[in-house]
């Protein structure tokens, strides 16, 4: 079954030719929503850790109307807002290639972060999935989530990623999907953990 993608405008024309005769490719684009959560101090595993970074949104594009900790999710299983490479301060890049009977997934996305004349440091998302396929609903991975308000980079190799549901799918050069995480860390943060309770992501236009 293949995705009902709804591919917002990159600005580029795919009609516009390089001077080798070449046709300009259209920029990466995506959009990520990941919810970083506290554990349940009752959890049996990491209910004694602690998560700095506390709940929020981290999102690319960032939503300029909020700060870091206030940021409200901007992508989900039908919809979603993107940031183009190279466009506002923001940077893009992505493959989703065939491997096997499915894709070997790499993605990653920088928000430029600003609110009321204020920078922040960039809302910046790196995933990894080996192998993924249409329909599936926990292939596994890895991802990395930092911003202003976590500093460091929290990374998990715990995560399930899905593409089941919704506008979800996975191609060539595309994939939209959701995730799950457990055990986010900083090295540098003892006794720190979170979890990815929910989050989302689209990539586009991707290298295949």
């Amino acid at each position: 079954m293949r995705m009902a993608w709804k591919i917002a405008g990159t600005g580029v024309s795919l009609g516009m030719l390089l001077s080798c005769g070449d046709p300009v490719p259209p920029a990466a684009q995506a959009g990520i929503s990941i919810h970083l959560q506290r554990y349940d101090p009752m959890d049996p595993v990491y209910g004694k850790t602690d998560c700095p970074p506390d709940r929020h949104w981290v999102n690319v594009p960032y939503d300029k109307n909020r700060t870091p900790t206030s940021q409200a999710q901007l992508t989900d299983a039908n919809q979603a807002t993107r940031a183009v490479n190279n466009q506002d301060g923001n940077a893009i890049s992505c493959s989703v290639q065939p491997s096997g009977g499915g894709f070997n997934v790499k993605g990653s996305g920088q928000g430029y972060a600003e609110f009321d004349g204020r920078k922040y440091k960039p809302s910046i998302v790196h995933i990894r999935i080996p192998a993924i396929a249409e329909g599936d609903s926990n292939a596994k991975g890895t991802i990395s989530i930092q911003d202003d308000a976590s500093l460091n980079p929290y990374t998990s190799d715990e995560c399930s990623y899905s593409v089941q549901g919704g506008n979800f799918g996975v191609e060539a050069g595309k994939i939209w999907g959701s995730v799950t995480c457990q055990n986010l860390t900083d090295p540098k943060a003892l006794n720190a953990a979170c979890h990815v309770d929910t989050g989302f992501f689209v990539f586009e236009n991707c290298a295949k």
